[in-house]
């Protein structure tokens, strides 16, 4: 089984909780995890200020895992945009799709990482 098949099938029922959830148990759940606006989109902060850092320390051995990671962010921002999209659809408000919008926010946060590093890695070689 290939990597985007294992991604899809770990994925799925995963988003099926989530469309299947009722605004209740969705409410509770961004309720209990302090989830807001803020914190859903602080993993791509974070994957830029330590890709930056890791570039400018020259920690190159995150190179390796650029294209593990590119699976795993497609996987990511792939189903939390979906499932983002279907929550709205299904429930009408768009902040019981925060948790879904987070996975989409980790995605981009773990992209954002290698690709800042390998930027500021090049600029330090130059």
């Amino acid at each position: 089984m290939n990597i985007q098949k294992t991604i899809a099938a770990v994925t799925a029922p995963i988003g099926m909780i989530f469309l299947l959830s009722d605004p209740q148990d969705l409410a509770n759940l961004i309720a209990s995890t302090g989830l807001n606006w803020h914190g859903v989109f602080m993993p791509i902060a974070i994957g830029i200020i330590f890709g930056c850092l890791a570039g400018l320390l020259k920690f190159d051995r995150v190179q390796k895992l650029a294209v593990p990671v590119v699976y795993v962010t497609t996987a990511l921002v792939s189903f939390g945009i979906i499932a983002s999209v279907a929550i709205y659809f299904e429930h009408g408000h768009w902040f019981l799709a925060q948790p879904t919008l987070w996975l989409v926010a980790v995605g981009f946060g773990l992209y954002a990482f290698i690709r800042t590093q390998a930027q500021f890695s090049q600029k330090r070689e130059a």
